[in-house]
């Protein structure tokens, strides 16, 4: 993977561009943005893909800000790069590397496949969802995909087109500003399940994943936990569940890294939460489930994930043993179907975890949430996902 930074010659004359919104998060800081006292090197540093940039500078035709962004498939990579906009400042990777990229003139490289993310964003299409892919032995995000999203260049000046471009995203109800897959947490409906069932192996309560369960009753009546998974037996879960206590399941649901709420990518992402099981408050971002899937095929160890190459040696913890990711792999990588849920807010949604292979052999976690009932639909996309890294 190339470095992150590629820096220029430094000369006198830098371009000075103040935007502010925090990094990742959805409302823009609109502190006024100083101009520069002369620029004679050009535009800004871009932000890569794959080496390729997807950003890049154009005269504005504005004395004190010569130069405004300019976005290659904008709508596709929104959620990666943020925007850089001339009245509304600036967000994501714009505003985290705003020194690299406005001052230093570099470039900033991420870890984005353009395949897979190209691949999940038309599967998804305009539905309301999110897709990610998550190296699991290097943390790399291979994918951040939210649908439906919206184009940075659209509102990259300031000039009234700019004004009216804002203002529609801005107030669009199916919100294509909001970074669903690190930002939007909802209820992970039976994905929760696979905390169940770790916590379970851990503590002792099971030796095996083929053990029989309690209760439940016709394909489900005593169900081994592979089987529990594999046919949505909720019965069989929630009783495991009962059996754990909060305190257990709270436990390692924070091994897998919910409760963190300094968790970044280096954008901010929403803290997945745990409070209790019996009440249904737990909600988690697309994220948040990535990490678990990937710790599992990672023996456990959970890899800080990352965005930007450069950030590739993050921390690393142990979720779970290894003896229970092993005994636990083979019956999340056994299911095909999860049983669509309620978001938390009346509205159905989705979702699909499953792996694939990069072509150096690591293994990748492929996690989709949509706004559905069908749950046939999130699992098309990390379908298509895995048919891009093969």
């Amino acid at each position: 993977m190339p470095s992150l930074i590629k820096r220029s010659l430094v000369v006198p004359w830098l371009l000075v561009l103040l935007a502010g919104c925090a990094g990742g998060t959805d409302s823009p800081n609109t502190s006024a943005m100083k101009p520069s006292s002369s620029d004679t090197l050009g535009g800004y540093g871009d932000i890569l893909v794959a080496g390729r940039p997807v950003t890049g500078s154009k005269p504005s035709g504005n004395k004190k800000f010569p130069y405004q962004r300019t976005y290659t498939e904008g709508a596709l990579y929104a959620p990666v790069t943020g925007y850089r906009s001339l009245a509304f400042g600036a967000a994501g990777l714009e505003s985290i590397y705003e020194d690299t990229l406005t001052h230093r003139k570099g470039d900033v490289e991420t870890t984005i496949d353009p395949e897979v993310q190209k691949a999940a964003f038309e599967a998804l299409g305009e539905r309301r969802g999110a897709a990610v892919a998550l190296n699991a032995r290097t943390g790399a995000l291979l994918a951040v995909v939210s649908t439906p999203s919206y184009d940075p260049a659209a509102f990259s000046g300031n000039f009234p087109r700019d004004q009216e471009a804002w203002r529609k995203a801005s107030e669009d109800k199916s919100r294509p500003m909001l970074n669903r897959t690190l930002r939007e947490a909802t209820a992970p409906g039976e994905a929760f399940d696979i905390v169940i069932a770790a916590t379970a192996l851990d503590h002792g309560l099971y030796d095996t994943v083929d053990e029989p369960t309690h209760g439940g009753s016709g394909e489900c009546a005593n169900a081994t936990i592979r089987e529990a998974l594999a046919r949505s037996c909720d019965e069989n879960m929630a009783k495991l569940a009962t059996e754990l206590g909060e305190e257990r399941l709270r436990d390692t649901a924070e091994e897998f890294g919910f409760g963190d709420d300094g968790l970044l990518v280096p954008n901010r992402v929403t803290e997945s939460r745990y409070e209790s099981y019996g009440n249904g408050d737990i909600t988690v971002t697309p994220l948040q489930l990535a990490r678990v899937t990937a710790a599992l095929a990672n023996r456990g160890l959970l890899k800080g994930p990352h965005l930007v190459a450069e950030d590739e040696g993050g921390q690393v913890t142990q979720s779970v043993p290894e003896a229970t990711a092993g005994l636990l792999l083979p019956a999340v990588r056994g299911k095909k179907e999860w049983a669509p849920t309620d978001a938390g807010d009346g509205t159905p949604s989705s979702w699909s975890l499953t792996y694939a292979r990069t072509e150096k052999g690591d293994t990748v976690a492929l996690v989709v949430r949509v706004a559905t009932s069908d749950a046939a639909t999130a699992a098309h996309v990390t379908a298509a996902m895995a048919e891009a890294l093969s």
